[in-house]
């Protein structure tokens, strides 16, 4: 298990401080800051992640009531293989998404104008989505992703990482969903969702002397996720623990 250094070690002095802060070679990393406050030392860390779909959860600003007199959120979850689980107070929905982009669809009616869909070669839509064709001078089945299709024929081709498409149980009609990079909002079903992304594995450790280091203890236990693109703020207790270093770092699986 590798580990890297998030940024650096931080040394409380009484009431100052003094950032040491270390950058690599690599891209941007996290931002590390500490203050003080209510007598409390607090680190917080912008893991400087860009959007993404893949792996986040979105819950609505609105709240509705539930069946227990509580208020809940609206939560949309897309996992890493294109499937969303939508809550919806007391009901479920499932279904998948894709990022919005020409579909094989789309672009089969563009070379059918362009080329014609008669020929050696003809093209067709399979049911994953892609392009297929039977070239009957060989007798070979051939595949092509919407976008290779559209870079071999020449053909135009969107691609949208800011809008998904959803497929959902119950629906009759897809869904897009559009993320706003202006509000960090995603609007989904006329609703706006704020993203939550995992923490990173990552550990806090302390020292005196800055050769020897123990993992500090948190105050409270850290959260498994953070509202994107906030960050995360940890507090490491009151000010009776000034005159240590301390510094954050990730665990890299």
């Amino acid at each position: 298990m590798n580990k890297k250094l998030l940024l650096g070690a931080i040394l409380l002095v009484i009431q100052d401080f003094v950032v040491v802060a270390q950058q690599g070679n690599e891209d941007l990393g996290p931002d590390v800051d500490v203050f003080i406050e209510g007598g409390q030392i607090n680190i917080s860390i912008n893991f400087n992640e860009p959007f993404r779909w893949k792996n986040t959860r979105f819950d609505s600003i609105k709240t509705f009531p539930m069946r227990s007199g509580a208020e809940l959120p609206h939560t949309i979850r897309f996992d890493g293989s294109n499937n969303l689980n939508w809550r919806q107070t007391d009901m479920v929905f499932s279904g998948t998404y894709l990022i919005k982009e020409s579909s094989a669809k789309e672009l089969l009616a563009q070379y059918n104008e362009k080329h014609g869909g008669f020929g050696i070669s003809t093209w067709a839509v399979n049911k994953e989505g892609n392009l297929k064709s039977f070239d009957e001078s060989n007798g070979i089945y051939e595949i092509l992703a919407p976008k290779e299709f559209a870079e071999r024929y020449e053909l135009n081709f969107y691609f949208d990482e800011l809008s998904i498409e959803a497929s959902v149980s119950g629906y009759l009609l897809e869904i897009i969903g559009k993320f706003d990079e202006q509000t960090n909002l995603m609007n989904f079903d006329t609703l706006d969702y704020m993203p939550f992304f995992s923490v990173p594995n990552l550990i806090v450790e302390e020292s005196i002397s800055l050769r020897d280091w123990t993992r500090a203890e948190l105050a409270n236990e850290l959260p498994s996720e953070y509202q994107w693109p906030q960050g995360l703020s940890l507090n490491l207790g009151n000010v009776s623990n000034s005159g240590k270093f301390y510094r954050v770092k990730i665990l890299n699986n």
